[in-house]
């Protein structure tokens, strides 16, 4: 406020000096210079307005240096804002991505013991298989040599076979006189 009062009565001096300025123009801008100033002289208020300029252009430096600061100190907060936020986005992605690396490794852990069970399983079928090829071969040529066989007479056994182990079993009863004679099945093929 002082300094808008100092510039209107020093504005009204100049008025008066100016000279192009009338008698009654001077007149009225020495009384507005008298009522604007309040008692103070001229050197008063020259001396004043000096020492005062500097530190009135002073302080709107200041005020502007403040307003930028704080312009600053919000693009800094607002740039630590994005920053912590992209920050916690990361831990988040690092956070998830050694789940998914924990999950990946003990997936691929399961893989390979079902591809381990797998090729244990394709062995065991592998072998069972070759049993059964190895049975089957068996079992077939045990059919064929059924079906010659039910293809070929039947034969009575011959006699004289017949009368050779009759004449030794008899012959085993003769060689012991006192024992009892054990019962013998006969022989058959």
């Amino acid at each position: 406020m002082e300094r808008n009062r100092w510039e209107t009565a020093i504005r009204c001096l100049e008025i008066a000096v100016h000279p192009n300025t009338d008698d009654r123009e001077i007149v009225a801008a020495v009384n507005g210079f008298r009522r604007t100033a309040t008692g103070l002289s001229l050197r008063q208020l020259v001396h004043s307005s000096d020492c005062t300029a500097p530190a009135i252009a002073a302080a709107d430096e200041l005020r502007r240096l403040a307003r930028e600061n704080y312009a600053l100190r919000q693009k800094i907060d607002d740039i630590e804002g994005r920053r912590t936020t992209l920050l916690k986005r990361l831990r988040d992605a690092e956070h998830r991505a050694d789940a998914m690396s924990d999950e990946l490794l003990a997936a691929a852990r399961r893989a390979d013991a079902a591809e381990q069970r797998l090729a244990e399983f394709r062995g065991a079928y592998s072998h069972i298989s070759s049993e059964l090829d190895n049975e089957n071969f068996d079992l077939r040529r045990a059919l064929q040599e059924a079906r010659r066989n039910l293809a070929q007479p039947i034969h009575e056994p011959v006699a004289p076979f017949q009368a050779a182990l009759k004449a030794a079993l008899q012959g085993s009863s003769a060689a012991s006189p006192g024992a009892p004679a054990a019962i013998v099945s006969p022989w058959t093929a």
